[in-house]
């Protein structure tokens, strides 16, 4: 696992709040839908465009949508959507499966994944073993290097690690398909 984490490392040096979800078995469209977007309303934004664009839009959040090697990439700069366990389900119906990873500005960090409408995990890697309440932890989490320190790029490592999907670093910059989400 360790050789996964290491190539994000880059991330531990960037000023951002990120939820990432990886979508499989899905579309563009029902992913959108999912999160309560209108699929035929896009615009391209970077990940610092779609934050502002937010700020300028009381009670709603902009997210970048896209398909990437097959699979369905979901970003949110500063919003926390990709955790609420309604949106894993919706967006997982269907045969589909979600995984996602989080953090904020204040150090809370969570994994959520869900497979055909139902939730799998949804937890804090810092507190596995807490037994907080609804909590779900999975049993491969105990084997994951959950560290301070490393967070974020071991975050990105399990989400390559369970869907596949490398992270890549140019998502940030790019100009990408944006959302207009109503916040929750």
């Amino acid at each position: 696992m360790h050789q996964l984490i290491a190539p994000y490392d880059w991330i531990e040096h960037q000023d951002v709040v990120l939820t990432f979800a990886v979508v499989q078995r899905s579309t563009v469209e029902e992913v959108v839908r999912a999160y309560g977007g209108e699929p035929a309303e896009s615009q391209l934004m970077t990940t610092v465009e779609a934050e502002d664009s937010a700020l300028d839009d009381p009670g709603y959040f902009y997210m970048q949508v896209f398909e990437h090697q097959g699979h369905v990439i979901a970003l949110e700069n500063n919003s926390w959507s990709g955790t609420i366990p309604q949106v894993a389900c919706h967006a997982s119906a269907g045969g589909a499966s979600f995984f996602s990873v989080h953090w904020n500005v204040n150090g809370l960090f969570r994994i959520t994944a869900a497979e055909d409408g139902t939730i799998t995990a949804s937890f804090d890697p810092m507190r596995i073993d807490a037994d907080d309440p609804g909590d779900l932890v999975p049993t491969w989490a105990a084997s994951m290097p959950f560290e301070v320190g490393k967070l974020r790029a071991t975050s990105l490592a399990v989400a390559e690690h369970e869907t596949g999907v490398a992270f890549d670093q140019a998502w940030l910059a790019s100009r990408l398909p944006t959302y207009r989400i109503l916040g929750r």
